[in-house]
C-alpha cells in the first residue's frame, strides 16, 4: 500500500485491528483513517493512549455493524465513498458463548453490511477481511488455506457466524484478501499478554485445579500465535497484489505444539511457585471428548454449582482441544516471506508473565 491512502477501520479498539491500523500510520507518514466506533467518547479517553501522536490522523466516525446501513450519518457515508481506498475490517463479536442469532449480528450480517459500503467506495482497491483460522470448526487433520466448506460442523457460534461472513466476501464483485489468525497467546516472544482471552482463562482454571479433565490426546497440536506476527503479516500483505482473492491462515502451522508439550511446560512452571505447590493440585487428567462431554454434563446438571459455571464456560470452545488440527500455511509463509514463531519458544515465557501479573494483562501504551 502506497502513501496517501485513507483506510476505514472497524475492531480499531481491537488487539488485531488496533495494531494492524497503528502499524501501517507508522510506515506510512502521509495516509489517514476513519474507524467506525459505536461510542465516540469512550474512543476519546482511550485513542492516546492507544496511538499517540498517530491519533491525529484518525477521524473517528459512528457506526454500528448490528444495524441496516451500519447507522452512518447521511454525509459521513458520502464523505467515506468519495475518500476510501480501502476497508480493512477487524470488528467482531469474540464471545464464543453468544447464540448464533447474536454472533450472526455481528460477524455475518455485520460483514454484509460492510461489503455493501465497501462496493460504493469508488476508490477503494480491497476489502481486507480478518476472519479465524476456526472456522474450520470440527474439522481434523490438514486444514488448507481456502473454502473448506461445512459438513463437519462447529464447536460454537462465533466460528459458524464467521464461516457464514468468508462466504459472503468470497461473493463480492470486487478485489477482497481474507486473513485467518489462529488463537493470540500473547503480543510478543517475550510473553507479554495486552488482551486476556479464553485461551488464558481455560488457562487459569487448570492452574487452579478447577477442572479435572481435558479433552485431547498427549500429540494433538495446539496452533498459536502472537500478536506481533499477526499484525505485521496483515500490513505486509494486506494490499499487495499477489494477495487478491487469497485466504491465508496466520497461524503455527508445523511450528504449533502439542498438547503434551504444553502441559509440561505450564506444569513445570507452575511447580516452581511454593504457594501453589504447597496447594497439591494434581495434574489435568488427558481423556477422550466423549468421556470429557460425559464428565463435564454430569457436573453441570448435578453438581457443585461453581464447579458447573466453569465447566459450562468451557463447554464453547475447549472441545477444539480434541479436535486435532494443523494449519496450513503455505500461502501465507510466501507472502509474508516467513512462518510464525514457533509456540515452543514463547509458551513459557507467556506463562512466566501471567503469574508475575495475577493472571491480568498489562497494557502496552503507544510510543
Amino acid at each position: 500500500m502506497s502513501d496517501n491512502n485513507v483506510l476505514l477501520v472497524t475492531g480499531a479498539t481491537g488487539l488485531v485491528g488496533g495494531g494492524v491500523l497503528r502499524r501501517i500510520l507508522e510506515a506510512e507518514p502521509g495516509s489517514r483513517a476513519y474507524v467506525m466506533v459505536r461510542d465516540e467518547l469512550r474512543w476519546r479517553s482511550t485513542e492516546q493512549r492507544a496511538f499517540g501522536n498517530l491519533a491525529s490522523r484518525i477521524t473517528p466516525v459512528h457506526g454500528d455493524l448490528t444495524v441496516r446501513g451500519l447507522g452512518l450519518d447521511y454525509n459521513v457515508r458520502r464523505r467515506l465513498t468519495r475518500e476510501v481506498t480501502g476497508v480493512i475490517h477487524a470488528g467482531a463479536d469474540t464471545c464464543f458463548s453468544r447464540s448464533l442469532a447474536e454472533a450472526r449480528l455481528v460477524n455475518t450480517e455485520g460483514t454484509r453490511e460492510m461489503l455493501a459500503l465497501a462496493r460504493v467506495c469508488g476508490r477503494s482497491r480491497r476489502f481486507v477481511h480478518v476472519s479465524t483460522a476456526y472456522v474450520a470448526g470440527r474439522r481434523c487433520g490438514l486444514i488448507e488455506e481456502r473454502d473448506n466448506g461445512s459438513s463437519a460442523g462447529w464447536v460454537n457460534a462465533y466460528e459458524r457466524s464467521k464461516y457464514e461472513a468468508e462466504v459472503l466476501v468470497r461473493k463480492a464483485d470486487f478485489d477482497w484478501v481474507i486473513f485467518r489468525p489462529s488463537t493470540i497467546a500473547c503480543d510478543s516472544r517475550d510473553g507479554s499478554v495486552s488482551q486476556i482471552n479464553g485461551m488464558h482463562r481455560a488457562l487459569r482454571i487448570y492452574h487452579r485445579g478447577l477442572a479435572a479433565m481435558m479433552p485431547a490426546k498427549p500429540g494433538d497440536l495446539l496452533d498459536m500465535v502472537t500478536s506481533d506476527y499477526v499484525n505485521d503479516a496483515i500490513v505486509r500483505v494486506a494490499f499487495d497484489p499477489r494477495a487478491s482473492r487469497q485466504t491465508m491462515h496466520l497461524c503455527a502451522g508445523s511450528n504449533a505444539i502439542t498438547i503434551g508439550d504444553l502441559l509440561d511446560a505450564a506444569y513445570e512452571l507452575w511447580g516452581t511457585d511454593p504457594v501453589w505447590k504447597k496447594k497439591g493440585v494434581e495434574r489435568a487428567i488427558l481423556t477422550d471428548l466423549d468421556t470429557y462431554t460425559l464428565f463435564a454434563r454430569s457436573v453441570i446438571e448435578t453438581g457443585d454449582p461453581r464447579l458447573a459455571s466453569i465447566l459450562s464456560s468451557l463447554s464453547h470452545f475447549i472441545p477444539q482441544l480434541a479436535l486435532s488440527k494443523q494449519f496450513d500455511t503455505t500461502v501465507a509463509d510466501a507472502l509474508v516471506g516467513h512462518p510464525a514463531p514457533a509456540v515452543a519458544t514463547y509458551w513459557k515465557a507467556m506463562i512466566t508473565h501471567l503469574m508475575a501479573n495475577n493472571w491480568r494483562c498489562v497494557t502496552r501504551a503507544a510510543a
